[in-house]
């Protein structure tokens, strides 16, 4: 439990890195830490190395590690597009090989490296969270020319250097290393970053210099400048030294109309995109801008595309309220013509007002401003009208008759007369078939039958199937006598 233990803690710091993720908007970076190397991890063959018993037991624990103090590790780095990374890593301190258990040494490993980041080439660049995998090619300084060989090492085993496995150990090495680190971005300009490599030593016919590296650091991006304090670095600022917007890439818009000061005609009136950042004309002042009035030039509605509303039929009521837009008409009808019906009940109402002599057909002078009005309200509204004369029930049947037709007849006469066209009127009587009170009534009660109706004819062939008289060729035939009823006494 105790080396597992170990063994998770010296993962935490096997991955260790140097450098924190750097973006294409802060290109530069310094990193500074510490080291450490285990060279008993390295058990000569590569099965051996990853070995589940070597990992566990070797790699994993702390005791194997040379830890070297703070400020032993120094990074340089820059970035070279997205998720690409060329570093310079220099790692320096007195190092033990505890695999040969030789004291500390001093060591030194500086070189070049390319690391290629999962933010930027997978997510999002600037991304808190960025690991990446890295190679390097270095120097390295860590003298083994005390070693003799062959000799066994602290695991064990027997290790040789050289063709005839007697040569002695180096001090200067050629080393690649591979390894993979995360970075963990804290601010835009700090983080933290670990990182983990394998360093071999390709050229040499042993692997006495091979070993594991960890490492841990501060990192410090920078690069960009922003002159104008906007959040926008200049590089990618298109108006560097004027405070704008990200949307406008760092450009204003004074007038806040969605057009950049670049790019705006107007840059301090409002104005759509369209029309280059400058509002759109009213020519006629109708709340309708040019654009979108069909009459740019004449003031009109909204509702008809900036064009006043037509009057076709010149009666003063616009098409639009108009039921009949051809025809002139009058307001309180909706645009129409008065109805003809509406022309005989006002014709009606005036002719209550003309009286005849006692039983006789003749217009007593009393009804003429009656029959003027009535006169006046045809010629002006036009139209067929019959006149229909009444009487009521008392009396003989024939004789109601007959005079209900010759009153009717007086009437269309007296109006003929007033100018009403000849043509427009038509007389018919029915004497006392419509009368509605009993001619026991009084003759006050009785009054209510005894009137002229009229009625508004609009049908041409209903029209021309009546005669101006209604008796002209068809006389009157007498009605038959009522019999008298004679009560017999009891």
């Amino acid at each position: 439990m105790k080396n597992l233990k170990l063994g998770i803690s010296a993962l935490a710091l096997t991955v260790a890195s140097t450098v924190f993720a750097q973006t294409t908007n802060n290109p530069w970076m310094i990193g500074v830490g510490a080291h450490a190397e285990n060279h008993l991890a390295q058990r000569g063959n590569f099965s051996n190395t990853f070995s589940a018993n070597n990992l566990t037991k070797t790699m994993f624990n702390m005791n194997n590690f040379s830890i070297t103090p703070p400020l032993s590790k120094l990074t340089v780095a820059r970035n070279i597009g997205k998720g690409l990374v060329i570093d310079w890593q220099t790692t320096v301190g007195n190092v033990d090989n505890k695999r040969f258990n030789m004291g500390k040494e001093f060591f030194l490993q500086t070189g070049l490296g390319f690391q290629a980041k999962a933010a930027g080439l997978l997510w999002a660049e600037e991304s808190w969270f960025d690991p990446y995998l890295r190679v390097g090619a270095n120097y390295l300084r860590h003298d083994h020319t005390s070693l003799s060989f062959p000799r066994v090492d602290a695991n064990g085993e027997w290790v040789s250097n050289g063709e005839g496995g007697n040569e002695n150990g180096k001090a200067n090495f050629f080393t690649v290393a591979t390894g993979a680190g995360a970075n963990f971005w804290l601010t835009k300009n700090f983080g933290l970053g670990i990182q983990g490599d394998y360093v071999s030593t390709p050229g040499n016919k042993s692997t006495v210099a091979n070993f594991w590296q960890a490492s841990a650091s501060l990192n410090f991006r920078f690069g960009n400048r922003d002159r104008d304090k906007d959040g926008i670095l200049d590089k990618d600022d298109l108006c560097p030294d004027t405070p704008g917007l990200p949307e406008f890439q760092g450009c204003p818009d004074t007038d806040g109309d969605g057009v950049p000061d670049k790019d705006d005609q107007c840059p301090d009136v409002a104005g759509p995109v369209e029309n280059n950042g400058c509002p759109w004309p009213d020519t006629d002042g109708d709340g309708v801008i040019d654009k979108d009035d069909a009459c740019p030039t004449v003031a009109g509605p909204a509702e008809n595309n900036g064009c006043p509303w037509p009057d076709t039929d010149g009666d003063g009521i616009l098409d639009k309220d108009d039921a009949c837009p051809t025809v002139p008409g009058l307001p309180e009808y909706n645009g129409c013509p008065k109805p003809k019906t509406q022309t005989a009940i006002e014709v009606e109402s005036k002719l209550g007002s003309v009286y005849f002599d006692f039983n006789k057909a003749t217009i007593k002078p009393e009804s003429t401003p009656a029959l003027d009005a009535a006169a006046d309200i045809i010629k002006k509204d036009g139209g067929n009208y019959l006149l229909e004369g009444r009487t009521d029930a008392k009396g003989s049947e024939a004789y109601n008759l007959k005079l209900s037709r010759e009153r009717a007849a007086a009437v269309v006469a007296a109006l003929d007369a007033r100018g009403v066209d000849a043509n427009a009127l038509k007389s018919v009587g029915v004497g006392e078939s419509k009368a509605t009170v009993s001619e026991k009534a009084s003759d006050a009660e009785r009054q209510v039958d005894r009137k002229v109706v009229v009625k508004a004819i609009e049908s041409a062939d209903e029209w021309n199937a009546i005669k101006k008289r209604d008796y002209e060729d068809a006389p009157v035939k007498k009605a038959p006598a009522k019999k008298k009823v004679v009560k017999k006494r009891k």
